[in-house]
């Protein structure tokens, strides 16, 4: 007897919390312009509308969820190639800054010139910096 009593009562506290209730509001302004709101009117003639809602959610279907992950797991794979090859051509970078005492550039206009001390320094740490930043990120 006990037990049947607490499995109603569970049942029935269950079903209350899958369904709500929500109050509308229905007016007519100066204009008779019909307006509907879930915030109470200020003028006092309005009517209440008692709606109520049951919620389910939305099931993914499992086809589609399997295609979601694939796409995921593509561009997992190509951001991890994509970070191998920023990690090395970092690498090459660090590696020719340190090996060469002249390096020669191509500007923006097509002309060649050789690096200053100065800014060979400069590239050398962002090299470096680029180095730790792509090719230790996973360590």
């Amino acid at each position: 007897m006990i037990l049947t009593v607490i499995c109603s009562f569970s049942i029935s506290h269950v079903k209350i919390a899958q369904a709500n209730e929500v109050t509308i509001y229905r007016w007519v302004d100066e204009d008779n312009v019909v307006h509907y709101s879930q915030h109470e009117p200020l003028i006092d003639d309005f009517t209440e509308i008692k709606v109520h809602t049951a919620y389910s959610p939305v099931q993914t279907p499992l086809k589609q969820t399997a295609l979601e992950d694939d796409e995921e797991s593509q561009l997992s794979n190509q951001l991890a190639s994509a970070s191998a090859a920023k990690c090395k051509n970092a690498q090459t970078n660090f590696r020719t800054l340190s090996d060469f005492d002249k390096i020669e550039v191509t500007g923006k206009d097509g002309k060649s010139r050789l690096l200053s001390g100065l800014e060979k320094q400069q590239r050398l740490r962002l090299s470096e910096k680029e180095v730790e930043l792509y090719c230790n990120s996973g360590k």
